[in-house]
């Protein structure tokens, strides 16, 4: 036991522990999640169409899984690069699709809690007249079986809606808050520059764009 404890605290003292606490700050103090597309037409859904662009799933789970481990109280920048040049039109496309994922995905996530709740409403109410309706033939059926199977069929009534209604609860509002979080990012579209390109071999050293 107190080997897994040493353990565990020299785990927690390591450098890869150290540099996954750290955060990657911009200049005007928001945190960076980056990313890095070959074209901007790959952070789009193949299936979109040009009136209406989704922002390619792939790309959606990857700054998903970077904004879990950003605090919620640290105003976020999403910061995408490509390694060809991006024009204004494409920089607009891009952050209109980013926005409008996560306003519709809030709406889609809103819509469903109050489904939930509505149906776990339901539930909760069959569950107490079923329990209404064996109290008031007990008399009738108190020496039968019927009285406690009724009874059951109340009571799992009652747990099923309140399980609609909390099952799901914690994890459409982490959903909900992970969504607003990100809707409020500032987006950022840039062509690689000449340092990041140095760092990870890519193309020609091309001068660096503002």
């Amino acid at each position: 036991m107190l080997k897994k404890i040493k353990l565990l605290r020299k785990v927690d003292k390591s450098i890869a522990m150290r540099e996954a606490e750290e955060l990657d700050y911009n200049k005007d103090g928001t945190v960076q999640i980056n990313v890095g597309l070959k074209d901007s037409n790959d952070f789009f859904s193949p299936y979109s169409y040009l009136s209406y662009e989704l922002t390619n799933s792939e790309v959606i789970d990857y700054i998903n899984m970077c904004e879990e481990s950003i605090p919620d109280s640290e105003q976020l920048s999403i910061d995408i690069y490509t390694e060809s040049n991006t024009t204004n039109e494409e920089k607009k496309r891009i952050k209109k699709s980013i926005k409008r994922y996560y306003a519709e995905r809030i709406v889609r996530l809103k819509r469903k809690q109050k489904y939930n709740i509505i149906l776990g409403i339901f539930y909760m109410i069959l569950g107490f007249g079923v329990l209404l309706l064996e109290s008031f033939f007990y008399d009738f059926f108190a020496n039968t079986h019927t009285v406690f199977l009724i009874e059951v069929v109340g009571w799992v009534f009652l747990w099923d809606g309140l399980e609609t209604i909390m099952g799901e609860w914690n994890s459409i509002g982490e959903q909900k808050k992970q969504s607003y979080h990100l809707l409020n990012a500032k987006i950022h579209v840039r062509q690689y520059s000449k340092k990041i390109k140095r760092e990870y071999g890519i193309g020609e050293f091309e001068e660096e764009e503002d």
